[in-house]
């Protein structure tokens, strides 16, 4: 079983442990210690100047935004955030976020990111959230085909736990970066309703799970500014470790790439393009016995019971293909396919490509202190963008079947390092909104 939580972070039946070595790893290594000889090579002074627009890269500017926001998020239900983001703290690169959620969902989110723990080379991020009440969508299929928009159950959670600790590693004024990320998620499921939240099964006995990941990431930037770059290119891969935690669990590995390039267009325009891929590789099948996988989830469903069955069998065959293929990175939400939920799609490969024109109307520093969002604006933007996915169970599969997304966005970038964002997408299934504090890419 494979949920979401309303921030966007998976968790899932398959249980995992300690980090250990792969060849793989040994390959993303090699290639990030390269990336970083080759960077040393090319200028030892690290003095690229792609153009004179680069400015400092580790701003602390004090900033701040504390307001209401009104959620309606599909398979959460509405509500409102009461919501504080503070900005270069003490005139350093530390940011807070303190997120409280009411309605329908319940709980709250700290974050603290950009702590410096060598100025200028090592950060820190720590995050935390615990929700105590939620719904979320479980799609009956994974990958794309045979996929409808009203294709899913309703999950009662009453625990979605997640804290996550995340260094950041910085050489030659944030042109090369190593991250190292470790994640801990518990959670508990307690109902299964329709689409429509009607009751299929309350189960006598909590369904609980926990999962651990550890991520390595490198990342070269090539830009003319690393926090709102326009002309210039970057790439960036990950190796995200699934080790089994019991014998019943799949064993495998992550490897996601992601590029992008940014060409400028007119004065101060730039046109994006950003190419996405991530492949799980299993390296062991956890158990897939039909028999064995309902004796775990507990629904004990009536033998005449026909909704509950059903929504049995559909859980059961999307453990079968989580245990055999294990799972890529998902697609849908704030950064790819902007239309659909988090998380949307699901499976063992997924793969994008996304286009985005950014009209830069207004280039100035102009301070502003509206009490409830301080910050210093620096742009002004609209974004015009076009995005296609694909996610399927097998390499070979990718492309088969395809989903879009269109639409257009608001950016004010600011000097406090964020980008406030607001894009409104729209796909076959429906438009969703997304507001947020970065790029997309």
């Amino acid at each position: 079983m494979h949920i979401q939580d309303i921030h966007g972070s998976a968790v899932s039946s398959r249980l995992t442990r300690a980090f250990k070595p792969r060849p793989a790893l040994r390959r993303f290594l090699f290639w990030g210690c390269a990336l970083w000889l080759t960077i040393g090579c090319v200028d030892a002074n690290a003095e690229f100047n792609l153009s004179e627009r680069r400015k400092d890269q580790f701003p602390a500017s004090p900033a701040h935004l504390v307001v209401p926001l009104p959620y309606s998020y599909p398979g959460i239900g509405e509500g409102v955030f009461l919501m504080g983001n503070f900005s270069n703290i003490f005139q350093t690169t530390t940011d807070f976020l303190a997120m409280y959620v009411a309605g329908d969902a319940g709980g709250y989110i700290l974050q603290a990111d950009e702590v410096p723990l060598i100025d200028r080379r090592l950060y820190l991020r720590l995050y935390y959230q615990d929700i105590n009440k939620a719904q979320v969508n479980q799609y009956d299929t994974r990958g794309m085909e045979g996929s409808g928009k009203d294709g899913f159950s309703l999950l009662d959670i009453s625990l979605a736990l997640e804290q996550t600790a995340n260094l950041n590693l910085t050489f030659y004024d944030r042109r090369l970066n190593f991250h190292l990320n470790h994640t801990d998620n518990e959670y508990k499921i307690d109902a299964i309703r329709d689409h429509n939240g009607n009751l299929i099964t309350k189960l006598a006995e909590p369904y609980r799970g926990k999962e651990s990941s550890t991520r390595l990431g490198v990342a070269l930037d090539l830009t003319d500014d690393y926090l709102d770059p326009r002309t210039g290119l970057r790439f960036g891969m990950d190796y995200q470790n699934q080790p089994a935690r019991k014998s019943i669990d799949p064993d495998f590995y992550v490897l996601s790439y992601s590029g992008s390039l940014y060409l400028p267009l007119f004065d101060t325009d730039t046109l994006v393009f950003n190419y996405y891929q991530s492949d799980a590789h299993v390296t062991r099948r956890g158990n897939t016995d039909p028999t064995a996988i309902r004796g775990e989830l507990g629904l004990n469903c009536g033998a005449t019971d026909t909704a509950c069955l059903a929504s049995e069998q559909k859980l059961v065959d999307v453990i079968i293909n989580q245990r055999a293929n294990g799972t890529a990175a998902s697609l849908g939400g704030k950064d790819r396919l902007r239309s659909y939920p988090q998380g949307r799609f699901q499976g063992g490969h997924s793969a994008f490509f996304g286009v985005e024109y950014r009209l830069n109307f207004k280039d100035e520093v102009k301070p502003f202190n509206y009490f409830f969002w301080k910050d210093v604006r620096t742009g002004l933007q609209v974004a015009l963008f076009a995005e296609a996915g694909s996610v399927s169970e097998t390499a070979g599969q990718l492309w088969r079947e395809s989903r879009y997304t269109y639409g257009a966005g608001l950016r004010l970038v600011a000097a406090s390092g964020a980008v406030y964002r607001a894009d409104l997408a729209t796909g076959n299934e429906g438009s969703e909104l997304t507001v947020f504090f970065a790029y997309p890419w």
